[in-house]
C-alpha cells in the first residue's frame, strides 16, 4: 500500500503530469501528424478509411501530402520483393495510437469534419490522447522507485528526470513519437519484473512478456530489454542457479507468456507473410541510414555540441555516478541495470544517424531513463552523507541542469537551438540568450538539403578542385566503339543506346573528396538528342553507394525539346552526412530510351571547406 500513501512522491507526480498537460495543449499545431508520426499512424487511415489495412494502393498518400504538408517524401512507405508497397515502420505504434484514432474518427462523423483520419479532430484526439500512456508510464515509473526509495526522495527523482530531461520535450511537444510510449512500456515492464520476482505472480509474468514484445514492435532494438527480466536478482553463479530452477518450476507460467508475447506480434508476423511470403522482413532497409555495430558513434553521441547527451541531458552525468553506488549497495540489481544500459547504449550509438533528427538531446536514451533513476537515486542517498557545503554545491550544480534542460528545450521550441545545425561557435554564442541574429546564424553548419534542389551560388570560403573529366576524344578502355563523331558540330561523342545505357562513371570515396562534415559537388555533362527524339530522355546522375545500395539519389533529366541540339545538364549536389567516409560518390549519365543519343565532356567538379 505504500503507493497510495506515499504522499510526496504522488504530488509530485501529479505535478509534473499537469504541467506537461498544459504545455501540450498550449503546444498543439494542425500538423501533429508528420514526418515519423506519419508513418507510424499510416495503417489506421489505410484501413478505417481507404479500406486498404495491406497497403495496395498509396495513391491517397499524395493527396495528404498536398493537403497537410505531413512529410516532404514518402520515405515511410517501403518495398515488398515483388515492387509493391508497404509500411516501413513496425506496427507497434499504430496500434498504441488505435484508441484515440477512433475516439478522433467518431468526433469527425459528428462534427462533419473531414473523416479523412488527417483533419483536427484526429490530430488533436491523438496529440491530447496519447498523454494517457504518459500518466500510465508516470504511474508505474513512481510504483517502481517506491519499491527502493523513500517517499521524499522519489518525489525528487520524478522530478529531475520529469523536468531535468529530455523526458519533458518528448512527452509534450512530441508525445506522439516513440519515447513515450518506450518509457511507459519500460515502466510497466519493470514494475512487473519487480512484482513477478517477489511474489512469483502468473500476471505479472504476462505483462512483462506483452510490454517486451509491444516495445519491440514499436522500436525493434529495444527487444534487449527481455534482458532485464532475465538478469534480475542475478549477481553470481547461485543466484544464476536460482533463477533457471524458478524458471523450470513455472515453466507452464512461462509458456503461457511466450505464447502471449507471440499473440502480440501475430498482427506484425501476419502482415510480413502476406506482403512478403515470410513470417520475418526487414522492413527498414535504407542504403544510407543503418545500424553499423562496428562503428559506433561513442564520443559524439555523449559529447556532441550538435546533440550530445550529457550535454543537453547533463543531469544524468549523476546517474552514470550513481553505478559505483549500485555497485556497493545493490549488487543483485547491478548487471541487469548495467547490463541493459551498456548493451542498449552501444546500439543508439551504432545508428549511423547517431543525432536522431530533429530530436532534443539522444532520444531514444529516454527509455533507460526508468532503470538509470535507480543508481540516480543511490548518488542522492549518497550525497545526503555528505557535509553541507558539498551538499549544497552538488544540489545548486543539478538545480542549474533542471533549469538548463527546460531553457534550451524552449531555445529549441522558438528556433534559437537549431536540431541539425549546432556548432560549438554557435552554441557559445547562444548560450543563456533569448533571441539569435543573422550573425550567429552564420556560424551553424551548412542546412542539409532535404529536396535535393539545392544549388551552390556562394563559391566564396570553397576550394575548387577536378574529380575527373571524359571528353570522349579517344577510346576508352572497356568501351571500344562507343565514340562517334558528330559531323554538324564537329565533335567527338560518346553513344548511348538500347544496349549502353550507362556512360563511364566517375567515382571515388567521400574521404577521398573531404575531412570535413560536407563538401558540394557540380557535375556537368552535354548531351543531344536526335531530332524527332520520343522516348524517356538521359538523367545525369550524382549518388552515394555502398554496398546495400545507392541513397541520396539525385538526377537532372534533359528536356526534349531540346532534340536536335548540344544542351548541358548541371547537378549542384551537398554530399549530405554519410554512413561511412568510405562510401562512393558515383556520378555517370542514365539513358532510359532505346534510341541512340550523344553525350559529351562529363566532368566532376569538388568545392570543399577551406579551413
Amino acid at each position: 500500500m505504500l503507493h497510495l500513501t506515499a504522499r510526496y512522491s504522488r504530488l509530485a507526480l501529479l505535478a509534473l503530469f499537469a504541467t506537461l498537460l498544459v504545455v501540450r495543449t498550449v503546444k498543439l499545431t494542425p500538423n501533429e501528424l508528420s514526418w515519423d508520426v506519419f508513418g507510424y499512424y499510416l495503417p489506421l487511415p489505410a484501413t478505417f478509411v481507404h479500406h486498404d489495412p495491406m497497403l495496395h494502393d498509396i495513391g491517397w498518400m499524395t493527396q495528404v501530402q498536398e493537403q497537410y504538408g505531413t512529410t516532404a517524401t514518402l520515405y515511410q512507405v517501403t518495398q515488398a520483393p515483388d515492387g509493391s508497397p508497404m509500411y516501413f515502420f513496425f506496427l507497434g505504434m499504430s496500434m498504441l495510437y488505435l484508441p484515440f484514432f477512433l475516439l478522433g474518427h467518431g468526433i469527425a462523423l459528428a462534427t462533419g469534419a473531414a473523416a479523412d483520419g488527417f483533419s483536427l479532430p484526429y490530430q488533436y484526439a491523438l496529440a491530447l490522447g496519447c498523454l494517457t500512456y504518459t500518466l500510465i508510464g508516470l504511474v508505474y515509473f513512481r510504483r517502481s522507485l517506491l519499491q527502493f526509495f523513500p517517499d521524499k526522495l522519489v518525489a525528487v527523482l520524478i522530478i529531475l528526470v520529469g523536468f531535468g530531461t529530455n523526458y519533458f520535450h518528448f512527452t509534450t511537444v512530441k508525445d506522439l513519437e516513440t519515447a513515450n510510449f518506450l518509457f511507459c512500456g519500460m515502466a510497466v515492464l519493470v514494475w512487473n519484473t519487480i512484482r513477478w520476482h517477489a511474489e512469483h505472480k502468473r500476471r505479472n509474468l504476462l505483462a512483462i512478456a506483452a510490454s517486451v514484445a509491444l516495445i519491440t514492435l514499436v522500436k525493434p532494438s529495444e527487444i534487449v530489454c527481455g534482458l532485464i527480466p532475465v538478469l534480475w536478482g542475478v549477481h553470481d553463479k547461485a543466484t544464476w542457479k536460482q533463477r533457471l530452477a524458478l524458471l523450470r518450476s513455472r515453466w507452464s507460467d512461462v509458456a503461457l507468456a511466450m505464447l502471449l508475447g507471440l499473440l502480440v506480434l501475430t498482427p506484425q508476423l501476419l502482415y510480413w507473410k502476406a506482403k512478403t511470403g515470410a513470417f520475418v522482413f526487414d522492413s527498414y532497409k535504407n542504403p544510407g541510414v543503418g545500424l553499423d555495430l562496428f562503428s559506433p558513434h561513442i564520443v559524439p553521441i555523449l559529447f556532441s555540441l550538435k546533440k550530445g547527451w550529457l550535454v543537453y541531458t547533463p543531469i544524468m552525468v549523476f546517474a552514470l555516478l550513481g553505478f559505483v553506488q549500485l555497485w556497493r549497495k545493490r549488487r543483485d540489481l547491478f548487471p541487469a541495470v548495467l547490463g541493459y544500459f551498456l548493451v542498449t547504449f552501444y546500439i543508439i550509438a551504432s545508428w549511423s544517424e547517431w543525432w536522431y533528427g530533429a530530436s532534443f538531446s539522444i532520444r531514444p536514451m529516454i527509455t533507460s531513463y526508468v532503470l538509470l533513476s535507480i543508481p540516480l537515486g543511490l548518488f542522492l542517498q549518497r550525497m545526503a552523507e555528505w557535509k553541507a557545503m558539498w551538499r549544497w554545491a552538488v544540489g545548486a550544480v543539478m538545480g542549474f541542469c533542471v533549469l538548463l534542460n527546460l531553457f534550451q528545450i524552449w531555445q529549441l521550441n522558438n528556433f534559437i537551438l537549431d536540431p541539425y545545425r549546432t556548432t560549438p561557435a554557435y552554441y557559445a554564442a547562444i548560450f543563456g540568450r533569448t533571441s539569435v541574429s543573422d550573425e550567429d546564424r552564420k556560424l551553424l553548419s551548412v542546412a542539409p538539403d532535404f529536396s535535393g534542389e539545392s544549388k551552390l551560388t556562394d563559391v566564396s570560403g570553397y576550394r575548387q578542385r577536378s574529380l575527373g573529366h571524359y571528353d570522349f576524344g579517344t577510346p576508352l578502355a572497356g568501351h571500344f566503339g562507343d565514340l562517334v563523331l558528330d559531323s554538324l558540330a564537329q565533335r567527338s561523342a560518346y553513344e548511348l543506346d538500347s544496349t549502353t545505357q550507362f556512360s563511364p562513371n566517375i567515382e571515388t570515396t567521400y574521404e577521398g573528396i573531404t575531412t570535413e562534415d560536407h563538401a558540394w559537388i557540380r557535375a556537368r555533362v552535354d548531351v543531344k538528342l536526335p531530332v524527332g527524339y520520343a522516348e524517356e530522355t538521359p538523367c545525369l546522375v550524382v549518388t552515394l553507394a555502398r554496398k546495400e545500395g545507392s541513397y541520396n539519389y539525385r538526377t537532372a533529366c534533359l528536356d526534349p525539346a531540346t532534340a536536335g541540339q548540344w544542351t548541358t545538364l548541371t547537378v549542384d549536389y551537398l554530399i549530405p552526412n554519410v554512413r561511412d567516409v568510405r562510401d562512393r560518390l558515383q556520378v555517370y549519365v542514365w539513358h532510359r530510351g532505346k534510341a541512340p543519343v550523344l553525350i559529351d565532356d562529363l566532368r566532376v567538379d569538388a568545392f570543399t571547406v577551406m579551413r
